[in-house]
């Protein structure tokens, strides 16, 4: 854009600097409209922002309605109880485990991993076995409902970081 200017300022004669090719000229006279920077800024902040604060919106109602759905069901308290039950039971009279009651939520995904003496089922589908055998009536039938939200908003919600979300709102105030 200087270059252009520099080279209209060098030829003062109005005709001989109509000699610019056509991308030139668009692009002087759009350097000649007032506060011009700004008002594209202002144009393609407009035509995100609305996209950007949906996306995180979304997000965020995923979350609340996951968040919500697992604090209010008793399947999942259920399945907690079992999996606390369970790991008491397992660390009784262990000395190296001293005698620990009780769980953090992080020992949940390695329950998968955690065998029986004959290595023929995990601990996780024990649990599982055990809640539908004496906790779900329907448990193979057509009237048996999933009791927890949709498996893809679980999967997302569990994908979601808060930094994400700050960084994100610190963005969008930026702008």
């Amino acid at each position: 854009m200087d270059g252009i200017k520099k080279h209209i300022n060098a030829t003062k004669d109005k005709e001989h600097a109509k000699l610019l090719d056509k991308p030139e000229q668009f692009l002087y006279q759009l350097s000649q409209i007032p506060n011009f920077s700004q008002r594209v800024f202002c144009i393609l902040f407009q035509s995100t922002f609305l996209e950007c604060i949906t996306t995180v919106e979304r997000k965020i109602v995923i979350l609340q309605r996951v968040c919500k759905n697992v604090q209010g069901s008793e399947s999942v308290l259920r399945v907690l109880g079992l999996v606390l039950a369970f790991g008491n039971y397992m660390n009784g009279g262990n000395r190296t485990r001293g005698q620990a009651d009780g769980f953090t939520l992080d020992i949940l995904p390695k329950l998968k991993d955690v065998k029986s003496s004959d290595n023929s089922q995990s601990l996780l589908s024990y649990v599982v076995a055990y809640y539908l055998k004496h906790f779900d009536e329907d448990a193979g039938r057509e009237t048996c409902v999933y009791p927890l939200a949709e498996p893809q908003d679980l999967f997302q919600a569990s994908q979601m970081k808060f930094d994400d979300f700050e960084r994100d709102l610190r963005k969008l105030r930026k702008d």
